[in-house]
């Protein structure tokens, strides 16, 4: 037998105690950092910078496109290094209205990558978005998948881009 219960009794649970408050002090610690990142990171559209819906074809098919402008700022105290895709970065943008639909580019090297943004520093994205529904007054928010470069997150391919809990919403503009 590997434990023996005589040499180390359990009539003094500080073990299980010190277990339980470490693991929990984590899972709420890491929950804090994921609050913390959408308060120092974050994402804008100016409503006066979005095109206007022109049609065009992609893969044989037609759409109404419009193309948005959107910054990633850094509001922290330390530089952003974020996981991203070589080229079909777009993947990790989303919009929170099912009439619109971030386009996807076709990609046929595609592996994980390292950006960095500096404090206080902000980085542009034109990300194509197609209008799946004719509407007259569509409002929405874009978001993206904020992927942090750590140990952990470096472990994943491809990236959970369906999962939501990372995402940072840019406030909500309206197509002209």
């Amino acid at each position: 037998m590997f434990f023996n219960s005589r040499k180390y009794p359990m009539n003094k649970p500080y073990l299980l105690i010190i277990i339980l408050v470490l693991f929990f002090t984590s899972f709420n610690a890491s929950k804090l950092f994921a609050q913390n990142d959408k308060q120092n990171y974050t994402l804008s559209i100016n409503q006066k910078e979005i095109e206007r819906l022109h049609d065009t074809v992609i893969f044989k098919k037609k759409y109404f496109v419009s193309y948005i402008t959107i910054k990633l700022s850094n509001n922290s105290t330390i530089a952003l290094n974020y996981i991203t895709y070589s080229c079909s970065w777009d993947d990790l943008f989303h919009s929170n209205n099912k009439a619109i639909e971030v386009c996807q580019s076709p990609c046929e090297s595609n592996y994980p990558i390292v950006k960095s943004l500096a404090v206080r520093k902000i980085e542009v994205f034109i990300l194509p978005v197609i209008l799946k529904k004719r509407l007259s007054d569509i409002r929405f928010k874009i978001g993206m998948n904020l992927f942090l470069d750590n140990a952990a997150n470096r472990q994943l391919f491809p990236l959970p881009v369906d999962k939501l809990d990372n995402v940072i919403w840019s406030n909500e503009v309206k197509l002209p």
